[in-house]
């Protein structure tokens, strides 16, 4: 048996790989004929059915490709509804908690005010705000508080010696040994009309009473009402003459009792009509007293007994009373 030569072997291998290339080669240019065929076919296809087609496979215009969490329209649409009444209700409070510090062109006013004022009474938001034509004077000190109109500034004088006592207290120096003896006790606020004579005016004074004293130990609304006027407004002796027009009491959801006085207040010097109210509390006698000349109650009437009627103890109890003895 001969042995095979090398190089004949060589040429061998050499052709059956030459061979395979070439079935690879042809096989691949069958799939090259094959696909531009099917592309043809396609391309052939009826427009209308390319149309339905290209429906088919489009994305929805109401569905986005993703989730843009930074365009909140396309949020509410990719959610799929619009969110609740309640919802807008509640992100319209928030967005006005947010505007509370200005009233922009009134419109933040217009808002606190579509509930009839409700919701700016239990945030205190009128303090700030103008609701319905008032806003609303809150001692926090005292603890009282009530409403006043919008347009009324408040006694700068007041306000001055308000201030004054506070720096006092905030003082590093020490008080002084002699303490004066305060004989007039005058309001903790007052408010009125800008460049008025202060005949009209809406003022507030809580003064200290003997120990134990109660607003019904004075009888019903219209006897507290006389003993008021006589021994108090119009005493005897004075140049002044008081007439009590109506008493009415009331009370609020504490408890605490309120009488409401109207009365006239006549001498030689002027002629006004007044609206009183009286309320007790922790040995302090507190009266808010809202007047204005006779010959303005007519325009006035409104604003003062509606003053009147919003006043009200705002705490259960006073620490102290900031001039007593």
């Amino acid at each position: 048996m001969r042995a095979s030569n090398p190089s004949m072997l060589r040429q061998s291998s050499t052709s059956r790989h030459s061979a395979c290339n070439r079935r690879v080669q042809a096989s691949q240019s069958a799939s090259t004929v094959r696909s531009r065929r099917l592309c043809c076919t396609v391309k052939a296809t009826d427009p209308q059915q390319q149309q339905q087609q290209q429906a088919e496979v489009a994305p929805s215009p109401s569905a986005p490709s993703r989730l843009d969490l930074a365009d909140p329209a396309k949020t509410i649409v990719w959610g799929g509804r619009l969110p609740s009444t309640r919802r807008l209700t509640v992100g319209g409070l928030a967005a006005l908690g947010i505007t509370l510090g200005g009233n922009l062109g009134g419109v933040t006013s217009w808002l606190l005010g579509l509930d009839g004022g409700q919701l700016a009474a239990q945030l205190h938001a009128d303090v700030l705000i103008p609701v319905l034509g008032y806003k609303r004077c809150l001692d926090a000190e005292n603890g009282y508080e009530f409403q006043y109109p919008a347009q009324w500034l408040a006694d700068q004088t007041l306000l001055y010696r308000a201030a004054q006592r506070a720096e006092a207290a905030r003082g590093l120096d020490p008080p002084s040994l002699r303490r004066q003896r305060r004989d007039v006790v005058e309001p903790s606020a007052a408010f009125g009309p800008a460049g008025s004579t202060g005949e009209e005016n809406i003022s507030v004074v809580v003064a200290p009473i003997f120990q134990g004293f109660r607003l019904e130990s004075l009888g019903a609304a219209d006897a507290a009402g006389r003993y008021f006027l006589d021994n108090i407004v119009a005493p005897a002796g004075s140049d002044k003459t008081a007439t009590l027009i109506s008493a009415q009491e009331r009370r609020d959801t504490n408890g605490v009792l309120y009488y409401q006085l109207e009365f006239t207040v006549d001498s030689p010097k002027f002629s006004r009509h007044n609206v009183a109210v009286l309320a007790s509390r922790d040995n302090l006698l507190y009266t808010l007293n809202a007047q204005c000349p006779a010959s303005r109650w007519q325009q006035d009437a409104q604003q003062l007994q509606h003053a009147a009627a919003s006043f009200r103890l705002s705490r259960s109890q006073t620490p102290q009373y900031p001039g007593s003895l």
